[in-house]
């Protein structure tokens, strides 16, 4: 696991998003080192559900 990975897992932790949500995170944005950090500050900056992180990756991903 990379430096910014585990900054995403230990952030989206500490939030209190569910473990499945973190582990798809890191599945879908793995060595995406732009995307891992778009979600960092996404995560870092917004009070997001679930719902609200799940589109932000969709977004990341060009799935949305």
């Amino acid at each position: 696991m990379t430096t910014k990975e585990r900054a995403l897992s230990a952030l989206m932790e500490e939030r209190g998003y569910s473990t499945g949500l973190i582990q798809t995170a890191l599945i879908m944005l793995g060595g995406r080192r732009e995307a891992l950090d778009e979600l960092i500050d996404y995560v870092a900056e917004n009070a997001a559900t679930e719902d609200d992180v799940i589109g932000r990756m969709a977004v990341l991903c060009g799935t949305h």
